[in-house]
């Protein structure tokens, strides 16, 4: 699995896009035995609750939103980009969060190609923070893993704010995960301290409470838990705006200090071989459909199955 650990620009696509694919195939080129490839937060559209003046965020969180259903996908720009790139490499791709519209709901989703360039599976964000509420996210309902078939190499992920909540990342693990992975940029959040760096005034978290969260999270698991970090690049040549380190952890040792990935790291991958040798227990249906919905609140609505 490779992670890119990259930057983003503000709502520059056709930036993002053309340096995405650079980057994609440099790795192709030097790991011809890459299976799956993790992209970067917002890939092609950069974050936006917290980026963008209040009054403005409603209207390009609307704007932004693509939908994921199959009859509308072929109008979905960042999953033709996606598609194109697994198809063209012959491998798995994962990204997001993107904003999700679903009839006349916004979600925060995160997706997956298989090599065929068709859509194989995605997840909506959980642990939605209280400005996403306020702009008009809706909170997703289920845990997601996406299986990786010809390893059969199963991939948790999570999304920032999800980092916070053990019940999401054990509900994975008992699905059959064998790496968690999520995306993080700088936010406001109820369990990290956002700063900004004296020196640059450049955006990040509290980076040791972010390392402590991810150690717990995999020692609670058994599990490696990725955090893909990366830069943000803002509009009219203004240099970085937000930065977050990729981050590491292992069950036995916690965070690896040696690859976190930081500044000078930027534009490179990170190289991660998942161990599939010690299978996860296996669950009936019934088992995997109460675990998927851990996280759902009380009440139900129309349409959807009943636990």
């Amino acid at each position: 699995m490779a992670i890119l650990h990259t930057r983003i620009k503000l709502g520059a696509r056709r930036t993002n896009m053309k340096r995405l694919e650079e980057i994609i195939n440099r790795v192709i080129i030097d790991h011809d035995d890459i299976d799956l490839i993790y992209l970067p937060a917002y890939p092609l559209t950069g974050p936006i609750v917290g980026y963008y003046p209040n009054q403005k965020v409603k209207n390009m969180l609307k704007n932004y939103a693509e939908r994921l259903n199959e009859s509308e996908i072929q109008q979905n720009q960042t999953f033709m980009s996606v598609s194109k790139w697994s198809h063209e490499f012959g491998i798995y791709v994962i990204a997001g969060p993107i904003v999700e519209r679903a009839g006349p709901r916004l979600y925060l989703t995160v997706f997956a190609s298989n090599p065929q360039g068709e859509l194989a599976g995605k997840y909506r964000k959980i642990a939605i923070t209280k400005a996403e509420d306020e702009n008009g996210l809706t909170p997703g309902k289920n845990v997601e893993i996406f299986n990786i078939k010809k390893k059969n190499a199963n991939v948790g992920v999570f999304i920032d704010e999800d980092l916070g909540y053990p019940e999401i990342f054990k509900a994975l693990s008992y699905m059959g995960a064998n790496v968690i992975v999520g995306t993080m940029l700088p936010y406001e959040s109820r369990f990290f301290k956002m700063k900004s760096e004296s020196e640059t005034s450049i955006l990040t978290l509290d980076i040791e409470s972010i390392n402590n969260f991810l150690a717990v999270r995999s020692k609670e698991t058994d599990l490696p838990v990725v955090l893909v970090g990366g830069a943000v690049e803002g509009v009219n040549n203004n240099g970085y705006v937000a930065f977050m380190p990729t981050i590491t952890s292992e069950p036995e040792i916690g965070v690896v200090k040696e690859r976190i990935m930081g500044y000078d790291d930027i534009d490179l991958p990170v190289i991660i071989e998942v161990d599939t040798s010690a299978k996860s227990l296996q669950y009936d249906s019934i088992t995997k459909l109460v675990l998927k919905n851990l996280c759902r609140k009380s009440g139900s609505e129309e349409n959807e199955e009943e636990i």
